[in-house]
């Protein structure tokens, strides 16, 4: 009996556990958009974040072939063959960590997204390399079908 309620015990610990791991959601693919032959783009950099995550996703793209360019909204390019936008959360806890981080790629003719990626912290935070985490992300739009 002491058993089998402390197997319960340390499988309810894992979930807990588990459940506050830091992830890289799968990326999505929306509509037909072929993101492969797609080798320009122009990453829109918010006023108010830190510029850094929007280097880590140029050196993402960069290593698939992609050129890119970066700016402030109303600078955006109309010969490019997708737009970069992101969302990045921060908290302090000690240091300041990322807390979240959304991708998405739009088509610059219309502003609709065609692909998403995301990085969520869990219940119980780490504090992961914002660089890798944002090449993550980059990387699971591009496994997305």
């Amino acid at each position: 009996m002491k058993t089998t309620r402390l197997i319960h015990l340390l499988l309810f610990a894992f979930a807990l556990l588990a459940a506050g791991c830091s992830t890289v959601e799968p990326g999505k693919r929306y509509g037909s958009a072929q993101l492969e032959s797609m080798k320009s783009a122009y990453i829109i950099l918010a006023p108010s974040t830190d510029h850094k995550l929007a280097e880590y996703i140029q050196e993402a793209l960069t290593s698939r072939n992609v050129l890119v360019t970066t700016g402030m909204p109303e600078k955006k390019p109309t010969d490019v063959s997708f737009y970069v936008s992101y969302e990045d959360h921060w908290k302090w806890d000690m240091a300041m960590y990322l807390e979240t981080l959304d991708i998405r790629l739009l088509d610059p003719a219309t502003g609709q997204i065609f692909a998403s990626g995301a990085f969520r912290q869990g219940w119980f935070h780490s504090f992961p390399n914002p660089r890798l985490k944002t090449i993550e992300v980059v990387e699971s739009i591009y496994r997305a079908k």
